[in-house]
């Protein structure tokens, strides 16, 4: 292990023998931090944050803090849980879990810009990128491969699907379903078909989502109506999956508009 001289490193926690510790960070006792991890500089990794490989740590980044929960009592034993190649930039911001034994959980390959916030018991995916200043309520769940744009803010307990893009300082308290590009206050303005290329999506599959678009956005029809006609439609099945979405219980509705 490369620890500085000024890290505060609890003789309990659990750190690779390569990992890279810069100077005045500390390092809590339930802490795990597994191979090839790089920790810069006044980074805080508090209560039982686990951290997978290669992960690196920007200046100022606190993990595993206490929800921003008035009924939250700090005694409570819970979690963040960070898998593979994530990086937090600057002042990154991740809380654990507001309940006993809940765990706060971020995927792979993910890349969390400066001072953006994963809030308690928010659950993100792989591959996605949270901007600059972007803010996940509680219990926000983020699918794979989004892009949530600078200053945008996620109500808790609202949904993203996959391949999502958010423009900045957009306001969502509403799911935002997958291929879908979202802006100002709830709005749906088309789809991510961008994202959808860049993913491998083939043509015949991009108009079988555009079909299921047209038909959820621009049939008329309500989302009651919508859905009890969607058989009528042939899909992909990346298109039956943006249908889905629609189906699974939400707490917070859809962005219909």
């Amino acid at each position: 292990m490369n620890i500085h001289p000024t890290a505060i490193v609890h003789p309990d926690a659990q750190i690779a023998d390569d990992v890279t510790i810069g100077p005045w960070v500390l390092v809590e006792a339930s802490v795990k931090i597994a191979a090839g991890c790089r920790i810069h500089a006044q980074v805080q990794l508090l209560n039982s944050v686990t951290l997978g490989e290669n992960c690196l740590i920007h200046g100022g980044a606190i993990l595993g803090g206490d929800p921003q929960d008035v009924a939250f009592k700090p005694e409570t034993v819970s979690h963040v849980v960070i898998g593979d190649r994530n990086t937090f930039r600057e002042n990154v911001t991740v809380h654990r879990s507001a309940e006993a034994d809940g765990t706060t959980r971020i995927g792979d390959d993910n890349f969390l810009m400066a001072s953006s916030h994963v809030g308690h018991d928010s659950i993100v995916g792989n591959h996605n990128v949270l901007a600059n200043n972007c803010l996940l309520g509680g219990f926000v769940t983020v699918g794979n491969r989004t892009f949530l744009g600078g200053g945008s803010a996620y109500h808790q307990f609202c949904r993203v699907g996959d391949l999502a893009m958010v423009k900045g300082l957009a306001a969502i308290s509403r799911d935002v379903p997958p291929f879908v590009t979202a802006a100002g206050s709830n709005s749906i303005i088309g789809m991510n078909v961008v994202g959808m290329r860049r993913q491998g999506f083939s043509a015949p599959t991009r108009k079988s989502v555009k079909t299921a678009f047209d038909h959820m956005y621009r049939s008329g029809m309500n989302l009651t109506q919508a859905l009890e006609n969607v058989s009528e439609l042939e899909l992909a099945p990346e298109a039956a999956d943006f249908i889905e979405f629609f189906r699974n219980p939400s707490r917070k509705g859809i962005c219909l508009r």
